[in-house]
């Protein structure tokens, strides 16, 4: 494992209007069994075991579902929100702290008009879930008060139709201290930018009758776009917001990992000040695709943790970076936690009430759990310890193959989603794709088999202490 000291960092300007700089990182070199990523790894013994490992359900009628976003609330109850893997719909999920499987989960269908390719889920202070799902078209919000295992539980409202010009990625959803929406959107990215439209970013925020689309304003507050945002509010109503945004005055700069926050006047660009960290690493040649990553999560006192997907001499790495105060500026630290050449798509971090790290990832389409106990993970030599969440070789081997003459079949793990209970027990949820290949070709009468995905899934682990 190499770690890397960014206690000074060097302030570049990212053509946003917000003041973002570049993290200057220099690695050095160690080494430690229980880096993620490193050979054997850490032991189960060390932090968590699953009790529990099951398919997340979608009612009556079995349905193809992408990767889910988890929370937990005081109680201890599971709350989850996946989108259907096509042709529109998401389901809600929860089950109570006791929660052992499938049976125990209840289910409510949520009908949209286009394919969600993102569902966010907050909870307010009392543990009411509040939904935000993201289509090619519309944005929706979706919210429930009491027994949201119901569907006459929920009111869903459409808010926002931006027909195609914009998106929402990453856990770009939070709650304010009041229990008020805000998310994060951008311009809609093109392919190979044919097509691009002018870069911005908006702060999107309502205070009351949120079910009505006129209540919802949107704020410019950056000419770039800041994609795979997680944004969160702390208990002063500052928001933070971790992104990835071009390096340079377009969007085919060099995609950087950056910070922002803002206490007051978060209406318009200068109310929001931050600092850039490392280039972010994003792939779509890989079997999935591996899309700018990075993850952020508040202690109590509101300090910012991150962890990111970066590319550093054009490989990837995993990279923790560690904040107490004025975290718009140079105070940061920041340690790669793991290089392995075959980490994946997703990574979700979060903290414990002691604000202990931990994160989950995908490691050769595997999800496995980092956690480390130190007072500044980010530190030269901080531990970090890993555990298996799940293996895609421990399921079973379809033995249904959609695609001619492919007759080789294996699930590939990714896409992972992280929340805690109060006394730090892991839930985890993550996209499981059953994707068949092979090469022997026997039917000549067929063409050759391509790979491709047969179904996919959304999956939960019930993880357990055994410190």
């Amino acid at each position: 494992m190499s770690r890397s000291s960014c206690s000074s960092l060097s302030l570049l300007a990212l053509v946003l209007s917000l003041q973002v700089g570049l993290a200057a990182c220099t690695t050095s070199s160690g080494s430690g069994s229980g880096a993620p990523g490193a050979e054997g790894g850490g032991k189960d013994a060390n932090g968590y075991v699953p009790s529990a490992r099951f398919f997340l359900p979608t009612g009556a009628e079995a349905d193809n579902t992408t990767a889910p976003s988890v929370e937990v609330d005081e109680s201890g109850a599971i709350h989850a929100v996946y989108p259907a893997y096509a042709g529109g719909g998401a389901y809600y999920a929860t089950c109570a702290a006791d929660c052992a499987g499938e049976k125990d989960v209840k289910v409510v269908r949520f009908p949209t008009d286009g394919t969600v390719g993102n569902a966010m889920i907050a909870l307010t202070a009392d543990g009411k879930p509040r939904v935000l799902l993201a289509s090619y078209m519309r944005v929706q919000y979706a919210t429930c008060d009491a027994s949201c295992g119901e569907e006459g539980s929920w009111t869903t409202s459409e808010i926002l139709n931006h027909g195609s010009d914009k998106e929402v990625t990453g856990e770009a959803f939070a709650l304010d201290p009041e229990g008020r929406p805000r998310f994060m959107m951008h311009t809609y990215k093109a392919y190979l930018g044919v097509g691009q439209k002018e870069p911005a970013t908006w702060y999107v925020t309502c205070d009351a009758d949120c079910a009505s689309p006129a209540s919802w304003k949107q704020h410019q507050i950056g000419k770039q776009m800041g994609r795979g945002t997680t944004l969160r509010i702390d208990a002063n109503g500052v928001a933070h917001a971790a992104t990835v945004m071009p390096l340079g005055d377009d969007t085919s700069g060099t995609p950087m990992g950056a910070y922002m926050e803002c206490a007051s006047g978060c209406e318009t660009e200068d109310g929001w000040k931050g600092i850039g960290f490392l280039p972010a690493y994003e792939s779509e040649v890989e079997a999935v695709s591996v899309k700018a990553t990075i993850s952020m999560a508040l202690t109590k006192e509101g300090q910012p943790r991150i962890a990111m997907l970066a590319k550093q001499d054009d490989k990837k790495a995993i990279v923790y970076f560690h904040c107490d105060q004025d975290c718009s500026k140079d105070n940061w630290t920041g340690a790669v936690v793991s290089e392995h050449e075959r980490l994946g798509a997703g990574l979700d971090l979060a903290l414990d009430a002691a604000g202990n790290a931990r994160f989950a990832y995908t490691l050769d389409y595997n999800i496995v759990l980092a956690h480390c106990d130190a007072q500044n993970c980010a530190a030269e030599g901080a531990p970090w310890d890993l555990t298996k969440v799940e293996f895609g070789g421990d399921l079973p081997k379809d033995e249904i193959f959609l695609w001619p003459n492919c007759n080789v079949g294996a699930w590939f793990l990714h896409g992972p989603s992280l929340a805690l209970t109060k006394d730090g027990r892991p839930r985890v949820t993550y996209q499981a794709r059953d994707i068949s290949g092979g090469w022997s070709n026997p039917d000549r009468t067929k063409p050759d088999c391509q790979a491709g995905t047969d179904m996919t899934l959304s999956r939960m682990a019930i993880m357990t202490s055994v410190k």
